[in-house]
């Protein structure tokens, strides 16, 4: 990438973190130098350390970003006017999920990276800013549902919870489907993937209340560029 004149202190601090996000999902985490991400951002290192002290610093940073793209994106279609509560829900699932399917590199690389061992703080840590941003806007959505009788809830509070649940576990089995497809068997991970797909929409409804099929997710072929 081009060394580009008189950044402003937010633009070099994105493009620091464009960078690694790039150099993440291609390189891996643990070989990945500052060096290496500066020279992707064509930054030099006063420009790095007026922002990070450290390349753990970049993954905390990248871990908050995700995490706010991925809330913003889903809490833009859950406040859609005019739409049901139960339509509402099924579209900040569709819009979460879509983001995440948008970003599928980036995404694959953090996840891969959460899961070895050793990373235990990284996931914690990206478990708990997805919560804190997440859980107030999913709970107020929930609470509507329930004040209108149209969802059945033993507890708001662990319901949203569990919601967050799904999200965190589905992106362990979107890596062996990734990587199931990469290896040449496509029909397996269509086969799992669709079975993923119908165990969380049955999973939605139980957990509202609601009759079957009330909550939608993505079809399968908006899942194309994890089996590609």
């Amino acid at each position: 990438m081009p060394a580009r004149l008189r950044l402003s202190a937010e633009e070099r601090r994105s493009a620091i973190l464009d960078a690694a996000a790039r150099l993440l999902a291609s390189r891996g985490w643990e070989a990945l130098t500052v060096s290496e991400i500066l020279g992707e951002a064509g930054l030099s290192k006063g420009g790095f350390y007026h922002h990070f002290s450290s390349k753990e610093d970049i993954l905390e940073a990248l871990v908050r970003r995700f995490a706010d793209a991925a809330t913003a994106a889903a809490t833009t279609g859950a406040e859609t006017d005019g739409a049901s509560v139960v339509e509402r829900i099924s579209r900040y699932l569709w819009d979460a999920m879509s983001w995440e399917l948008d970003h599928t590199e980036e995404v694959i690389g953090i996840v891969r990276l959460v899961r070895r061992p050793g990373n235990r703080s990284v996931f914690t840590k990206l478990s708990q800013e997805s919560g804190r941003r997440s859980l107030p806007g999913l709970r107020e959505l929930l609470s509507e549902g329930v004040a209108q009788g149209v969802l059945d809830l033993a507890d708001i509070d662990v319901t949203a919870d569990l919601f967050l649940q799904v999200a965190r576990t589905r992106w362990l089995a979107f890596i062996d489907i990734h990587d199931a497809a990469q290896e040449g068997r496509r029909a397996a991970a269509e086969e799992r993937l669709a079975r993923r797909l119908r165990a969380e929409q049955q999973a939605f409804d139980r957990l509202l209340g609601l009759r079957e099929g009330s909550i939608r997710l993505p079809a399968n072929k908006a899942f194309e560029k994890l089996l590609s």
